[in-house]
């Protein structure tokens, strides 16, 4: 069961919920690791290109993003008192920040598969774009938790490295 605030954010807290598409900045966080795991699995590939990327990630998160829903709906759902239907609206939104996060990825392939720029240079921008967002949501987490800038850059810094070793690791695994 997740925790609900009753206090309005801050607006750093405000400015992370809009990068990461709305107040579960967690499942934005995992569906940023999850398409730079999927990206990196693609990149690993020399003869991959950006249109099978961005089709990859887009349907990997979906299946994510349902699998969540379903959990949640067997975890929470199913003995609801608001009925299955309202739980069900609650969890498709809850989790949407999943999906959400494949977005600017998304936005970096269709360059590459436009052929706007080189492919493989798309692939790789994607990922960065990725870890860029892992920074920024991770940084503006820091500082609305009241810590200083200095400490908020290297908490961050050690965070993306985190996300991104997790990523490395479901590629070596997968």
């Amino acid at each position: 069961m997740h925790a609900h605030t009753t206090t309005p954010p801050s607006p750093v807290e405000a400015w992370a919920q809009r990068l990461a598409g709305g107040p579960h900045i967690a499942g934005a966080v995992y569906g940023t690791i999850i398409a730079m795991a999927v990206m990196g699995a693609w990149l690993a590939d020399p003869t991959s290109g950006a249109w099978e990327t961005l089709a990859s990630v887009a349907a990997t998160l979906v299946v994510f993003w349902i699998a969540h829903v379903y959990a949640h709906m067997v975890g929470q759902g199913l003995s609801g008192p608001q009925g299955v239907a309202h739980e069900l609206k609650h969890a498709l939104q809850h989790d949407w920040p999943i999906v959400q996060a494949g977005l600017l990825p998304a936005l970096v392939l269709t360059v590459g598969g436009l052929e706007w720029v080189d492919e493989r240079l798309a692939m790789k921008a994607a990922i960065a774009t990725s870890g860029a967002v892992l920074l920024a949501i991770s940084l503006a987490m820091s500082r609305a938790a009241g810590r200083s800038w200095g400490t908020s850059v290297l908490l961050a810094l050690l965070l993306v490295a985190l996300g991104v070793l997790v990523a490395v690791l479901e590629v070596m695994l997968g």
